[in-house]
């Protein structure tokens, strides 16, 4: 549906260069080069001002951003194609391909892995599998509530892990690969789990992934055949 970067190399290449971006910061200079307004334009003026820009897939800098003070926060933004997430106070790309990688939770803007990390710890998004008609009642009204809290390739939160997902037309909402939630939630309890975690795990074009969750710490019982 759309080609994602090369992640794993973005990574490996932010945590080599992570110092280098870092000082470029304090110096005003990467690569022997005077960093300058993204703007470029005329109307630019006031001081240079630099930020480091992260993305949700490490807690490596991928770049500079550097603004003049006429055009820093200009959009209410850092400037066009980036935002500053209220969680954890970084300078973030909105986004390399159809996913966007802020999300806002009760009117604040938070990146993925803050908004994950909230709607985690929020015990009324979990779904109670002790009982099998909580399991049943289950239907495409809850499964639409699930956030997009976690983006393709992006590293998943500690607490939780992934257990199985079926994917669903982006326009019309039917459901177009994967078992039935309520199979899968009912999976997740013979297997052992006591509860579990709807999450839309991946925004494509034209289509979109919705994944079960555990808790990280519960082993699955798996019956032998």
């Amino acid at each position: 549906m759309w080609a994602l970067p090369d992640i794993h190399r973005l990574n490996q290449t932010a945590e080599r260069e992570s110092k280098k971006l870092e000082r470029a910061v304090r110096t005003g200079r990467l690569d022997r080069k005077k960093l300058t307004c993204e703007w470029q334009d005329d109307s630019c003026s006031g001081e240079l001002r630099h930020y480091l820009w992260y993305d949700i897939f490490s807690d490596n800098p991928k770049g500079v951003l550097t603004l003049c003070e006429h055009h820093d926060g200009y959009y209410g933004h850092p400037t066009e194609g980036y935002f500053e997430c209220e969680g954890c106070n970084r300078v973030f790309i909105e986004n390399y391909t159809w996913e966007k990688y802020n999300t806002f939770v009760d009117d604040v803007e938070l990146c993925l892995p803050c908004a994950a990390e909230h709607y985690i710890s929020d015990d009324d998004n979990w779904i109670d599998l002790s009982e099998p008609a909580t399991i049943a009642a289950v239907d495409f009204d809850r499964v639409r509530q699930a956030k997009h809290v976690i983006g393709v390739e992006m590293p998943v939160p500690k607490s939780i892990r992934f257990f199985d997902n079926a994917e669903f037309d982006s326009l019309d909402g039917h459901q177009i690969s994967g078992n039935d939630v309520r199979d899968i939630l009912t999976s997740a309890r013979d297997q052992g789990h006591r509860r579990a975690l709807l999450v839309l795990d991946a925004a494509y074009q034209f289509a979109v992934s919705v994944g079960v969750y555990v808790d990280a710490g519960e082993q699955d019982n798996r019956k032998s055949a």
